[in-house]
């Protein structure tokens, strides 16, 4: 029934129900035709209920039902489980959920502490690392190696920016140039606040992935790939070059069958600067150590030959926790539908959306294109 028992329920399972409804009734299916559910885990919660208790509460009856319990790339993993759930006859329209609140549930601290212990007990944590830590190392090797400049690891903040102001439901204000995200308040030597990614409130994603699409608004997975080679990032063999991300990225370029020119725009997660230039340059979009000339130069602006992160992702839109995946896949498909208002990229026909767990320890890719 999608509406939720007439039991109380805490805050994350009603944003889970509002979210579940809301991508039901844009499938345009009826709420029995749900058969499947793919449930991406609470990052500050991730225990706060199982798969087949969000089916119970939502009155979904007998379903398949599954959970993607890790970091931020069940934005990617939880359309290929779904997928593959439906390739295996398991369930005909599989609804995906996330939610998180990170500032209610966790508050600045609680999300800092919380992230703390995401490092090596042993190696890591007695460090005192945070999480702009780790990222801050990368950008640091990545300017001692390249020649990349601060002004370079702004340029995607700025031009991220630029792109969430145009996204109605975006939770910054004001417009950043290359100076201000520089001169900004250093969080960990190279970075800035303005180069690293907002804490959210709270927010909710869902939609249906089924075998039959449904009229001129529907959306084909086309190719999926994923890699992971380590999870702590003293384990990593480098800092700036990831084989792994490459990997990943060539699996769902095969599968769908295209090549990278064909690409008209890019979802990324993107915790820190540093981290869309190393994937514009793992990826093959342009080579290693030209990334942050290839966006300071306007080449992923929108009008640009690949514009990235058009709602804003986690630098300009918002960053509520896991839900924040799953933002990125939204996008793609309001893009490939031709909805996505001012921040449109014209005659977009594939879309590469990236999801990551950790510090690029774990990848996803999903390349998605409009269905013929």
């Amino acid at each position: 029934m999608i509406v939720g028992r007439g039991v109380a329920a805490p805050p994350y399972m009603k944003l889970l129900a509002d979210a579940a409804r809301d991508a039901v009734t844009d499938a345009g299916l009826e709420p029995s035709a749900i058969d499947g559910l793919v449930l991406s885990s609470s990052i500050p919660q991730p225990f706060v209920c199982n798969p087949a208790e969000l089916a119970e509460y939502l009155g979904l009856g007998t379903a398949y039902a599954v959970m993607a319990p890790y970091g931020g790339r069940p934005g990617t993993d939880v359309i290929n489980i779904a997928r593959s759930a439906i390739d295996a006859g398991l369930a005909s329209n599989v609804l995906v959920l996330s939610a998180d609140n990170f500032a209610t549930t966790l508050g600045l601290e609680g999300a800092i502490e919380l992230y703390m212990d995401s490092f090596d007990k042993t190696y890591e944590r007695p460090f005192g690392p945070l999480i702009p830590t780790a990222f801050a190392m990368m950008a640091a090797r990545h300017m001692h190696d390249y020649g990349t400049t601060p002004e370079q690891l702004a340029a995607p903040a700025v031009t991220i920016r630029r792109h969430g102001l145009l996204n109605p439901d975006t939770e910054v204000r004001g417009k950043l140039t290359v100076a201000s995200v520089v001169e900004d308040v250093v969080v960990s030597t190279p970075l800035t606040r303005s180069m690293l990614a907002l804490i959210s409130t709270g927010g909710a994603q869902g939609f249906v992935v089924t075998g039959q699409p449904r009229g001129d608004r529907a959306v084909e997975v086309k190719g999926y790939g994923e890699a992971a080679a380590f999870f702590s990032l003293t384990q990593a063999d480098n800092v700036v070059r990831f084989a792994h991300i490459t990997t990943a990225a060539q699996r769902a370029v095969a599968q769908a069958g295209i090549t990278l020119d064909d690409v008209d725009f890019v979802e990324f997660y993107d915790p820190a600067t540093i981290v869309p230039l190393v994937l514009l340059e793992d990826i093959g979009f342009c080579a290693k150590g030209e990334a942050g000339a290839f966006v300071a130069d306007g080449m992923t602006d929108l009008g640009g030959k690949l514009p990235m992160n058009t709602h804003g992702g986690t630098l300009a839109f918002r960053h509520p926790g896991m839900g924040a995946a799953l933002d990125s896949v939204i996008e793609a498909v309001a893009q490939l539908r031709g909805e996505a208002g001012a921040r449109q990229v014209e005659g977009a026909e594939i879309g590469l959306v990236h999801g990551q767990g950790s510090w690029l320890a774990n990848n996803g890719f999903l390349i998605l294109g409009r269905a013929r």
